[in-house]
């Protein structure tokens, strides 16, 4: 098979804070690992000949990840995020976008975010951005 590789191959792990998470997430269905950045203005006047160009230059990467499970209350995993999501505890988290994939890797604090739609399985939707509270500096893709 090609170099492809298909977004159910992408895995997410979750530990206790201060170490690698390493418990596999296997009651997951959409996972994202999103990345945004903040800018400042970096735009000059110039020699007041032309009308200047706006320009800006990166000032803060954001990082979050976010993954679908469903509300399983047998699968201790998705229990413990959840007393931590209520608690506001802190969880460690790792991605890999295959099984030898780079992702992220770090701690973080999670929200909780539970769909009950009419037709079909209550879901829970985990948000986890970076935290140095705990600390490791988080590592973006490795």
């Amino acid at each position: 098979m090609g170099n492809t590789k298909m977004g159910f191959e992408g895995l997410i792990y979750y530990g206790a804070t201060g170490s690698t998470a390493s418990t596999l997430l296997e009651n997951t269905t959409d996972l994202a690992y999103n990345l945004d950045t903040e800018t400042g203005d970096t735009t000059v006047r110039g020699d007041s000949t032309d009308i200047p160009i706006a320009t800006e230059d990166v000032t803060e990467l954001k990082v979050s990840i976010e993954w679908t499970m469903i509300d399983d209350i047998t699968d201790t995993a998705y229990e413990a995020l959840m007393a931590a999501a209520f608690a506001g505890d802190g969880v460690a988290i790792r991605t890999k976008a295959h099984s030898t994939g780079k992702g992220y890797d770090g701690d973080c604090t999670l929200k909780a975010q539970e769909g009950m739609p009419l037709n079909g399985s209550a879901t829970t939707q985990f948000t986890a951005t970076p935290s140095r509270s705990y600390g490791r500096a988080p590592q973006l893709r490795v």
